[in-house]
């Protein structure tokens, strides 16, 4: 894969990321637990903006049984990527659903040959 010059990821590495974490936010990936496994760290860890703490195998069940209930509505807003260092990409966002708003954050890194979440957060943005 390119690298930049400075080790950090290309503008490639982050269109790769962002095309990935929006399509976490959408229902044929969620329902799909082997597509969305490719996309979760095997350490992978959430701070749900719920308040829950989820690991790869809950929020595989939560995003699973989400998608199976009915059409997910999820939206980014103001998505921004930034190399942090090489093989590691941080992804802001704000996520709309129609109940709520909360700001998002998620650390993607090059892992076995292709970008996975390892860390995402999640905060209620107060009405």
């Amino acid at each position: 894969m390119p690298t930049s010059t400075t080790g950090l990821p290309t503008q490639d590495d982050c269109d790769i990321v962002k095309d990935c974490e929006l399509a976490l936010l959408h229902g044929a990936v969620r329902g799909d637990r082997t597509s969305a496994m490719l996309l979760l760290h095997k350490d992978f860890h959430e701070f749900g903006a719920s308040g829950v703490v989820w690991d790869r195998e809950s929020v595989l069940d939560m995003m699973e049984a989400e998608a199976a209930d009915g059409p997910v509505d999820i939206k980014a807003v103001d998505l921004v990527t930034t190399g942090l260092g090489p093989g590691v990409v941080l992804v802001t966002y704000d996520s709309v659903t129609p109940t709520r708003r909360a700001h998002r954050s998620s650390v993607w890194v090059r892992a076995d040959g292709r970008w996975q979440v390892r860390h995402h957060q999640g905060t209620v943005v107060a009405d």
